[in-house]
């Protein structure tokens, strides 16, 4: 629900819509482009298309707002935007085909130039792929093709980078401001991360519990923040480093030589003639007790090496142990102690979980399944619960009653059923705002203290990395170019590609407060 939010849109320039989770960036988006659930309505205000003088939302009068047109959105997750069945050239060619009425030639000619211009390689072979053949980031680059397809004067992206690595990151908002020059797009930019807004918007509006409670000049607003909340939002990003207090000197992982190769080509026989490597002669020793980071861009093998360690796929070359044993990827009864003794925690919670079965019984299935006496699970289920900071009553609910942040802390509480020494996070706070974040970092801390946990923390967040984790690896092509101290590695980078992913962190603006200058008419109010 949003209170009489207010702010004028240009064109040209960004506005950033900031907040936590629940704080109405969605729903004022939403009610903008005319999508509000049949729950949901507009009861006052209106959104006015300025050089018109016509309301695209009144709730006196039908939807106006041309979307498609005039309008134009771009999601967080383009895999779940894009239909995995069809081509994603065809995806693109169907906006121009529906409001523009071309054929279907003319659409393909007309989609290869934007699928150049938002400098996607080979346009002509892309246009055939799958959405599954493509990275993230150029997932998002084919999203930014289907929102310009029919030449919208307003573009509303809604966390279009947030699951996103730095270099990455960077490469999509040095491509929105580039293609906002070309066009004099007016952006609408929904984001939780200041970085971004520091680098992107011209102005930016603060939400809190649906109410705008500060908005102004980006340089403005984040050097002279006014409000009381916008200042707390600031002053999460200065995380402390995590330290080791007493370094460990027991190992519970050892990797030696590991290599993980996928075929790309075989013969008429089905014999490989050409493979991809996705971790090449990779040898790491994870001491009990350590906080590890593994960091590196979409495609570095990050999550493979992850999954080569859990024994979630098999290995090409090497060998593994973990906690003594050896890690087998056909080997019943390793695979059986290993699972007792490891536990895998995915970015999204709610695809991890069944929207059918109540949270309890879904911690109180793991927990049958590993021996415990049915009578007994029930109550570990709730003491699990209440150790993530829930509530008992939360084990009758379903996932979809849950926040984003609750439901890391369901999916953390299964993992804990049982009992394991090492935690592998696969960029588990990445959808998170900072504020809900940094609560499931204090989570895992404290519980990781409490129960004497080994982490290993795949993440694209070098501030994550730097507040959480003692240890950084950095992951390139397949291997570990630099690993060390957090501090040292994030301080001293020794291997230019480390110094790559510091700079994209980094950004390129440099905020400079000024008088806050008259704004010409607003193209959007």
């Amino acid at each position: 629900m949003t209170h009489q939010v207010s702010f004028d849109l240009f064109a040209g320039k960004t506005t950033a819509l900031v907040g936590e989770s629940g704080s109405g960036k969605s729903v004022t988006s939403a009610a903008i482009m005319g999508l509000l659930p049949p729950s949901g309505q507009v009861i006052s205000g209106t959104v006015t298309h300025m050089p018109s003088g016509s309301h695209w939302v009144n709730p006196s009068q039908p939807l106006g707002a041309p979307r498609g047109k005039g309008l134009s959105m771009v999601f967080q997750d383009p895999m779940s935007s894009l239909n995995p069945s069809m081509r994603v050239g065809w995806q693109v060619a169907e906006v121009l085909i529906v409001h523009e009425g071309l054929s279907g030639n003319k659409a393909r000619l007309e989609v290869e130039k934007l699928l150049n211009e938002v400098e996607l390689p080979e346009p002509k072979l892309t246009f055939d792929k799958y959405p599954h053949e493509l990275s993230g980031g150029q997932k998002q680059r084919i999203m930014l093709a289907l929102a310009l397809a029919a030449k919208p004067e307003i573009l509303i992206a809604d966390e279009p980078t947030t699951a996103l690595d730095v270099t990455v990151q960077q490469s999509i908002l040095d491509l929105l401001l580039q293609l906002q020059k070309k066009r004099g797009l007016s952006i609408l930019f929904i984001t939780h991360d200041l970085d971004v807004v520091r680098d992107i918007a011209d102005d930016v509006v603060v939400l809190k519990n649906g109410r705008v409670v500060e908005m102004g000049p980006v340089a403005n607003v984040l050097l002279q923040p006014q409000h009381e909340y916008t200042q707390a939002l600031l002053s999460i990003r200065n995380r402390n480093p995590h330290q080791e207090v007493i370094p460990p000197t027991h190992s519970m992982v050892i990797a030696k030589g590991i290599w993980k190769s996928f075929p790309t080509k075989r013969n008429i026989w089905g014999k490989t003639i050409a493979q991809f490597d996705a971790v090449k002669n990779v040898t790491v020793d994870i001491k009990r007790g350590q906080r590890i980071g593994l960091v590196g861009e979409s495609g570095s093998g990050k999550s493979t090496l992850g999954r080569l360690i859990l024994g979630l796929s098999p290995l090409s070359k090497g060998e593994i142990t973990l906690a003594g044993t050896p890690v087998l990827h056909h080997h019943r009864a390793s695979m059986s102690h290993i699972r007792k003794t490891a536990q895998l925690v995915f970015q999204d919670p709610y695809s991890a979980l069944n929207p059918k079965m109540r949270i309890g019984q879904a911690i109180q299935e793991v927990l049958h399944q590993h021996g415990t006496a049915i009578e007994d699970t029930e109550a570990i289920a709730i003491q699990l619960l209440e150790e993530v900071g829930l509530e008992p009553s939360d084990a009758e609910r379903y996932p979809g009653s849950f926040s984003g942040g609750q439901r890391q802390r369901i999916v953390i509480a299964r993992a804990l059923a049982v009992t394991p020494e090492f935690l592998v996070l696969d960029e588990s706070v990445a959808a998170l705002d900072v504020q809900i974040q940094q609560s499931i970092l204090d989570l895992l801390a404290r519980i990781g203290d409490e129960r004497s946990l080994t982490f290993l923390f795949i993440s694209h967040d070098l501030g994550v990395m730097e507040s959480f984790c003692s240890q950084l690896w950095v992951m390139q092509n397949g291997q570990i170019v630099e690993s060390g101290l957090t501090s040292e590695v994030m301080h001293s980078p020794q291997h230019p590609y480390t110094q790559q992913l510091l700079d994209s962190r980094a950004g390129k603006r440099t905020l400079i407060p000024s008088k806050i200058s008259k704004d010409p008419t607003p193209s959007v109010s």
